[in-house]
């Protein structure tokens, strides 16, 4: 198992599939805004609090560096897998493409969910996302 999917599964407790795209989109969302990890980057997740989908938090969380301690990642309770991330008056909206949030559920009758965190991870963001930059 690679290093990143370990680092997960240490902060989550466990692989699922959500946690890796909360991780992913992170990731993504930070690459394309030129942002760093920690500070002077905020989240919105809409995932809400409700497994699977607010598993993505996590994922969100452990990509960028936003904490609920720190207060720069809020949770909106309306468990949706998209996520606006914002930093240095850029943002950008990241949201699971419907069909792959449709097919979850067969992998996941076909497949543990490490299996399926390991199936994600290892796609390609835009198998995985449509984005939209916004302004900040």
């Amino acid at each position: 198992m690679n290093e990143v999917l370990q680092r997960i599964r240490e902060f989550h407790g466990h692989l699922g599939p959500y946690v890796a795209i909360g991780y992913k989109m992170g990731s993504l969302a930070l690459e394309k805004l030129g942002a760093k990890k920690y500070f002077g980057v905020t989240v919105d997740s809409y995932a809400g609090d409700a497994p699977p989908v607010s598993c993505m938090n996590d994922g969100l969380q452990l990509a960028t560096g936003c904490t609920f301690g720190k207060g720069n990642i809020r949770n909106v309770a309306s468990g949706e897998p998209r996520a606006r991330i914002a930093s240095g008056g850029r943002a950008m909206v990241v949201r699971l493409k419907p069909e792959v949030e449709r097919s979850l559920p067969g992998i996941l009758e076909n497949e543990d969910g490490e299996a399926a965190a390991e199936r994600i991870f290892g796609l390609a963001s835009d198998a995985l996302f449509d984005w939209d930059s916004i302004a900040g």
